[in-house]
């Protein structure tokens, strides 16, 4: 389709947008429409269906009939706000919340799997472990997946708010650390489990809850340097960047296969239209 369209930026009501000028490194109406255009020309080159069918599922969504797919970064910021300014209203009192990450080394994917995989047996495997584990308190945050170069796999991971119940995180940081989870990268030493103050929260929530999938590459040193009269060794560092190609046109069927809800997590709690309610 090489027709010009001339379409409105998708500018949500005064309030979200007001509310969006708040928050650190949010994207604009005007970002997200570059990204969108970004997303389609790479969508266009692939003529398989399965890539042209959401080609035009993002070429027809306008501001009056948005398309609600999540691999829409127009509809998608919809959603980021909605979920945003809720939470922030969970956690006015910061230090009964924390950050958490938990990266799923165990259930690492590799390309041939990717387009087939759905993350429902993982989310409940993690519903259990939270049970298990005696979270008493709402957990909500993001599923994504990156592609880690050093092994070749996508990562699946979550980015999550959390109750700060320091018996059962331990419970839970426990339950991360098995056997299967800390095996699988040959001298690199997996940290499945990241918690962190709730410092900024504007900014942390904001980053549970966004739909673009990157490309992790690392960097391994193996020399050592000398502070404060000490031998250190230098630490693995890693930098994210844009899929390829293939891959990138992949992480958008992904995402438009399961969808706004399935990317988010929630764990005693619930979504009704904008709002939340406790379970």
């Amino acid at each position: 389709m090489n027709i010009r369209r001339i379409m409105p930026l998708a500018k949500l009501n005064d309030e979200l947008e007001e509310f969006a000028k708040t928050l650190p490194k949010f994207e604009t109406v005007k970002e997200v429409r570059a990204e969108r255009l970004i997303r389609e020309k790479a969508l266009q080159k692939r003529k398989d269906k399965i890539y042209q069918t959401l080609f035009k599922k993002l070429w027809e969504c306008e501001p009056r009939y948005p398309c609600g797919s999540a691999a829409c970064p127009e509809c998608f910021r919809l959603h980021r706000l909605i979920m945003i300014k809720e939470v922030m209203k969970l956690c006015k009192k910061r230090k009964k919340w924390r950050g958490l990450t938990l990266i799923f080394y165990q259930d690492a994917i590799s390309d041939e799997e990717f387009l087939e995989w759905k993350p429902s047996t993982l989310k409940a495997r993690l519903r259990r472990w939270l049970k298990e584990c005696g979270f008493e308190g709402v957990v909500i945050g993001g599923f994504e997946m990156d592609f880690h170069t050093g092994i070749q796999k996508w990562l699946p991971h979550f980015h999550l708010i959390i109750t700060n119940d320091k018996e059962a995180i331990k419970k839970l940081r426990n339950k991360m650390k098995n056997k299967r989870n800390m095996n699988t990268r040959e001298g690199v030493k997996n940290r499945p489990l990241l918690s962190s103050k709730l410092k900024v929260p504007k900014r942390q929530i904001s980053y549970r809850f966004k739909a673009i999938w990157w490309r992790v590459e690392s960097i391994q040193y193996n020399d050592v340097y000398m502070l404060d009269g000490n031998e250190r060794k230098r630490k693995r560092w890693t930098r994210k960047y844009r899929l390829l190609s293939k891959q990138h046109t992949d992480s958008l069927i992904m995402l438009d296969t399961i969808g706004m809800a399935e990317l988010t997590f929630m764990y005693k709690v619930r979504r009704y239209g904008d709002h939340f309610l406790m379970s």
